[in-house]
């Protein structure tokens, strides 16, 4: 690999970053940098690194990474810290990497069940990766993303806020939020940047974020029926809740509501619930709903998210027509049709017959263009 350069300074801390990132991406997880916390709209802290990786079918692993290049890194304040930040995110796993890590420290760090990446090792991983991956930092992912404002908001904080949702734990509710910024984020990309920018990569890295929020929920139900799977992700996406009567509870709430206080003779209650339906059985969920639940669907989630990511911090910007990875493209293609927009005029020109018979698009679901 050859040297990039970089065109927003990185300083120290945020080199070890993106070679400890690097790292870890080489070992087959899934990395987000520079993770926000809040309770509510404050500011509480942030994750240097959140790192996602698949151990089987029907296990997942979270650990999160405290990084401090220097010599003198507080070892046993930032041990204590990260394992209540562990505890808070309900991470499986703390982890210190640090320069500054001394014998006495590391049993500290032992005790309270963190792991340390040590002294030798640390730099070892600085001394590798520094300025060889064909990536942009995240320094100039947001100097990039800062330039542009979508509907009076800033970019950048866009993407920030998007991020802070994994420290409250990846749900429905935040797959569908994610879900929703992706639509939004793909419609602004595809009127302003035919040939992709800023907000095409800040549309990558939410669509990564979806990949990893299905393959997460996904596991709950790795070992059941694909119908059972199918009606998981669906009531989940309609609804933000996966109880099988989430549909009923909600049409009664809404029947008994206008029964109670407009129409007492039951009529409108009727035309709700077959309005309801209708409007249920319309919304483009289904193709979303049928991938996630697909019997291999977990392994190209994965590849997804990781091509999407890649995607959205590679040196050059490709535009979604340009992507290599066929999970990739699956993934753009249906939140495009969540989004109402048509795949040909986000993916471009037709794929190849082996391409097309790779995305195994569902039954009933249209075709790719």
């Amino acid at each position: 690999m050859t040297p990039k350069k970089e065109t927003t300074e990185v300083d120290k801390g945020g080199l070890a970053e993106e070679c400890l990132a690097q790292y870890f991406r080489e070992l087959g997880s899934f990395v987000v940098r520079g993770v926000p916390v809040r309770e509510g709209t404050d500011e509480v802290t942030d994750i240097d690194l959140w790192i996602y990786t698949r151990l089987s079918a029907h296990a997942r692993h979270v650990s999160i990474v405290d990084i401090k290049n220097k010599r003198r890194g507080k070892a046993f304040e930032r041990a204590i810290w990260v394992k209540g930040l562990q505890v808070a995110l309900g991470a499986d796993e703390a982890i210190i990497a640090s320069q500054g890590v001394k014998d006495s420290a590391q049993k500290f760090s032992d005790r309270v069940k963190v792991r340390v990446i040590p002294r030798p090792l640390f730099d070892a991983i600085i001394k590798r990766y520094a300025g060889t991956d064909n990536r942009i930092s995240n320094e100039e992912f947001e100097s990039q993303l800062s330039k542009v404002t979508l509907d009076k908001v800033n970019l950048k904080k866009k993407i920030a806020n998007l991020k802070s949702e994994i420290s409250n734990g990846i749900d429905f509710r935040t797959l569908n939020i994610w879900l929703d910024e992706a639509a939004e984020l793909l419609r602004h990309a595809t009127e302003r940047e035919p040939n992709g920018g800023p907000i095409t990569r800040a549309a990558y890295l939410c669509c990564s974020l979806i990949s990893i929020a299905a393959d997460f929920l996904g596991k709950e139900h790795s070992l059941s029926e694909t119908a059972t799977r199918q009606d998981f992700f669906r009531q989940g996406l309609l609804f933000g809740r996966t109880d099988f009567d989430a549909k009923s509870a909600y049409l009664a709430f809404a029947e008994n509501l206008v029964t109670e206080f407009l129409d007492p003779t039951g009529s409108s209650a009727s035309q709700i619930r077959s309005g309801f339906e209708k409007a249920v059985d319309t919304m483009p969920i289904q193709g979303l709903a049928e991938f996630f639940a697909r019997p291999h669907a977990s392994s190209d989630l994965l590849r997804a998210a990781v091509s999407l990511d890649g995607a959205a911090y590679s040196e050059k910007i490709d535009a979604p027509r340009s992507l290599q990875s066929v999970e990739a493209k699956m993934i753009i293609g249906l939140v495009s049709d969540y989004a109402g927009l048509r795949r040909k005029d986000v993916l471009g020109n037709k794929p190849d017959t082996d391409q097309r018979q790779a995305l195994e698009l569902p039954q009933g679901q249209g075709k790719l263009l």
